[in-house]
């Protein structure tokens, strides 16, 4: 047994000595590895070294210069192991990351930690999950053990060497960051993170956007360039009209036009209803900011007229600035007109924070997946979008006044399972003579049958507004692509980030359709009916005006918006004179209000709760205890245990969104305990 264990010894691992060599190599080999991760190709660092040699180096001198830390330690190499590891580490996250989505690993993903391992469960069983999570673990704990039977150097070097070389390193990184995105070897500005990240490399990126947050003070920004931007936005006065229209906005998740696919034929068009109406209504492609996933930053540029393509790599604001600040937004600016603004959608109300970020945009009323009752659930668990014909329509009927209702559907989320056991309604085939790839037309089967259903929302929803005869604008679009390893060059038109949509009224008002970017559509809406208020829509309509007369270059006009962005979110508020017009709504959570009117509890400690409007995610709390709670229909829960003593206050939260008020039990008699 000695004898194996001195053959197994770590003594024994020959490491070159000499820093000079050590460092250099462990670097190029640990981003060799890295990128062949995150590429999910055994060549792809080699592929990225040849192909990209600049950008190589900038990723090996980023990590040389943490390895050139261990220079101050006598455990040099356990030093080294441990850095490889943090490295590595990062390089299979993104890895991870990149088989369920197109964008890659940033620093924004940390904010969404637990928003991701919600939607994680749809992509990976709980059993997968864990066994993820214990072998990361356990490689972790190996490394952790090696690293510290790895022996210290006999022989340190002088500090003085030591802490040159770490300098000399150091600033070596930072010269070839600075001289490369000065020569543009290194990109600054990341419009396709995806194909950014191939170019500049994982560290570069990744670190990119540790450091870019938030939109960069302006070179032109300024007190006079603000006034001259905003000399023709201010509020005109106008007073509410009665005939102005219901505005309701829905965002459909990963939708796009399937009949786009290059090499796929279905068995039936599997957008009948959105197909004809675009072909009868203003529409066209949509052009988003995202791909695969990032449903918030689409929703971001629709509610406030902002480009998204200023703001952070990879950044969503709405885990950042709108938490703490309010924003210019559709909502507000319908404000002043009478309108009621809600928010509508079929999942979680606390995904993406929004039930902390939609009063910052203006909103009356959120009603979120938890104060409904969804039918249906597709086989990976979301669910089904009809649910939201009837939420529109509540929404509606519950004022006297116009509204505006802004709807964000769920049920064509990803992910699509490859499975062709998985259990899901079948309405129609896709087929392919040239794909041979079983796996991934199992895929494009059950998202082409998922949308085929969204679709059937898309026609119940119109004919539902258009029975209702009420004056109403409809507008109804892709949030973005799915992920489904799409690209250019597999579509018979337009790119990636394209979605579709269409604007429908009953009204005669005039829309001009044709292409646009997320952030023009709801200055288009309300240069249709006439409203100028808001800065950020004014500058839209003005902008366009002065485009379409030459008087105005694209660059010119998006530097301007940004100009614009950085004064509402982080500069001055020159454009508001210095303070801010929006202050956050009072919004109350949910269409039907919840309840609680009798608590009852049995001899044998059954509670019984009585109410309105109770769902599956309600939950009963005992004073600070929550409790165990059965949901049995819309006027009952039970506590299967329960032994609340007289005068406890018992209440009931819809996922901690929002509570009843508080309910003062009163114990019963022994003699009215023993009848129950």
């Amino acid at each position: 047994m000695k004898k194996i264990d001195k053959k197994l010894s770590l003594k024994k691992v020959q490491l070159p000595e000499n820093p000079a060599i050590l460092l250099p190599l462990l670097a190029v080999v640990t981003i060799l590895v890295i990128e062949s991760i995150c590429r999910h190709s055994l060549i792809g660092g080699f592929q990225f070294l040849f192909q990209h040699p600049y950008a190589f180096l900038v990723n090996v001198l980023i990590v040389g210069s943490s390895y050139s830390l261990a220079l101050l330690f006598r455990k040099q190499k356990s030093i080294l192991l441990l850095f490889t590891i943090f490295w590595l580490t990062l390089g299979i996250i993104n890895g991870v990351i990149l088989t369920f989505r197109v964008t890659p690993f940033t620093s924004s993903d940390l904010l969404l930690l637990k928003d991701g391992v919600n939607v994680a469960s749809k992509y990976l069983s709980l059993m997968a999950l864990a066994a993820l999570v214990i072998l990361l673990v356990l490689v972790i704990l190996v490394f952790a053990v090696l690293a510290f039977r790895i022996p210290a150097v006999k022989k340190r070097r002088k500090l003085s060497w030591s802490v040159t070389a770490i300098l000399c390193t150091f600033l070596a990184a930072w010269g070839l960051i600075l001289a490369g995105q000065k020569t543009e070897l290194l990109e600054t500005k990341f419009r396709e993170l995806s194909q950014s990240y191939k170019k500049n490399g994982f560290l570069y990126c990744f670190g990119a956007s540790l450091i870019d947050v938030g939109i960069s003070r302006p070179e032109e920004y300024s007190t006079e360039a603000i006034e001259d931007l905003t000399d023709d936005s201010a509020y005109n006065g106008e007073q509410f009209d009665s005939k102005r229209p219901n505005i309701v906005v829905v965002q459909l998740e990963s939708f796009f036009d399937v009949n786009r696919l290059k090499d796929v034929e279905f068995s039936e068009n599997p957008l009948p209803n959105f197909t004809r109406l675009s072909e009868k209504c203003a529409s066209g492609f949509l052009s988003m900011p995202v791909i695969g996933a990032g449903t918030v930053n689409s929703e971001f540029e629709m509610l406030t007229g902002m480009n998204i393509d200023d703001f952070g790599i990879g950044e969503y604001p709405y885990k950042t600035v709108l938490k703490e600040k309010t924003c210019e937004s559709l909502a507000y600016n319908l404000k002043p007109y009478g309108y009621k603004s809600f928010a509508i959608h079929d999942h979680e109300g606390s995904f993406y924070e929004r039930n902390l970020v939609y009063p910052n945009l203006g909103f009356d009323v959120f009603d979120s997946v938890e104060y409904m009752w969804p039918e249906a659930y597709t086989a990976m668990d979301w669910a089904k979008d009809s649910v939201l014909t009837g939420e529109v329509e509540k929404a509606l009927d519950s004022t006297a006044e116009k509204d505006f209702i802004f709807t964000v559907a769920v049920q064509s989320h990803g992910s699509y399972p490859s499975d062709p056991e998985t259990e899901y309604e079948h309405h129609l085939t896709a087929a392919s003579s040239v794909i041979e790839d079983e796996d991934y037309l199992n895929q494009i089967n059950y998202y082409a049958n998922q949308i085929y259903e969204v679709d059937q929302f898309v026609g119940d929803l119109w004919n539902m507004l258009r029975k209702r005869k009420e004056p109403t604008i409809l507008v109804m679009y892709g949030d973005h692509c799915p992920s489904l390893d799409l690209s250019d060059d597999k579509l018979k038109s337009g790119t990636i980030y394209d979605t579709c949509y269409f604007i429908w009224d009953n009204t005669g008002l005039s829309f001009e359709g044709g292409d646009l970017q997320a952030y023009e559509v709801g200055s288009e809406i309300l240069s249709a009916l006439g409203i100028t208020d808001g800065v950020v829509n004014s500058y839209h309509q003005n902008g366009w005006k002065q485009m379409k007369n030459g008087e105005l270059e694209e660059e010119e006009y998006l530097e301007k918006l940004k100009e614009l962005e950085y004064d509402i979110l982080y500069g001055d508020r020159i454009c508001y004179g210095g303070d801010t017009p929006y202050y956050p709504s009072n919004m109350t959570m949910g269409l039907s209000p919840v309840k609680l009117n009798a608590v009852n509890v049995t001899y044998d400690h059954v509670m019984k709760v009585s109410g309105e409007n109770f769902t599956r995610y309600s939950v009963v709390h005992m004073g600070d205890e929550k409790l165990e709670t059965l949901y049995l229909d819309p006027e009952t829960l039970v506590v299967p245990e329960a032994a609340p003593e007289d005068g406890t206050q018992i209440l009931v939260s819809q996922a901690e969104l929002s509570t009843t008020g508080p309910y003062r039990y009163v114990a019963a008699s022994e003699e009215t305990e023993e009848k129950k």
